[in-house]
């Protein structure tokens, strides 16, 4: 499996299970008649998330039932920078809903907290890496459930096309990255820059000289 055919599939395999997780969160909303989640439940549901995903994504890695490392590493390498982008996003969002919503400094965002974000985040990464260590604790039936799952929606006629549509999105948008720190290796300028600069007029902003305490 070539470098290209790798981030395709990863990106349907990522945009599939967002949108079985999707449901998955409507059905506790359901049950919990819609009661609004504190941080603690959010950041819980979002660990068990990221963790799951990091599980399916290195059942994505073998092929045959044996390990193919050069696929586990770059399956790593690509859900890294899925999970960094996912960051990003989150923070930007953050950022946007304090200046639209008039969030006063000392109030708490329920909505992310960068340290959290970034401890569930390594926390997943470190269980990748673990079940490389021990690949039999990999298979369970929670993680099968969901790749069977996935495999079954990418098959189907009008919604696997469509996912295989974002599939290739998401190729694009990983192929800019490496682009830019390609770039950014030999020239210090980034070929886009749109979001650096974005977090910079927000740095730079007086009203959010202390956004790091925004949690």
């Amino acid at each position: 499996m070539n470098l290209i055919n790798l981030i395709f599939n990863l990106g349907v395999l990522f945009s599939v299970y967002s949108f079985i997780w999707f449901f998955i969160n409507a059905i506790i909303k359901i049950i919990t008649t819609g009661r609004k989640q504190s941080s603690i439940e959010i950041y819980f549901s979002k660990g068990i998330q990221y963790i799951f995903l990091a599980n399916i994504t290195f059942l994505f890695g073998i092929q045959n039932e044996e390990i193919n490392w050069t696929n586990l590493c770059l399956s790593g390498l690509i859900l890294i920078m899925y999970f960094v982008g996912k960051l990003q996003k989150n923070e930007q969002k953050s950022i946007l809903n304090i200046q639209f919503q008039g969030i006063i400094r000392s109030q708490k965002d329920l909505a992310f907290n960068r340290k959290t974000e970034i401890i569930i985040i390594v926390l997943s990464i470190v269980i990748y890496g673990f079940f490389i260590a021990m690949p039999e604790l990999a298979v369970n039936p929670i993680s099968e459930w969901f790749y069977q799952k996935i495999i079954n929606i990418e098959k189907l006629p009008i919604i696997g096309f469509i996912f295989k549509i974002i599939g290739l999105f998401f190729l694009l948008g990983i192929l800019i990255k490496i682009s830019n720190g390609i770039m950014f290796l030999f020239s210090k300028i980034p070929f886009f820059n749109s979001s650096t600069s974005f977090i910079n007029k927000e740095n730079n902003d007086e009203d959010f000289d202390d956004y790091e305490e925004i949690k």
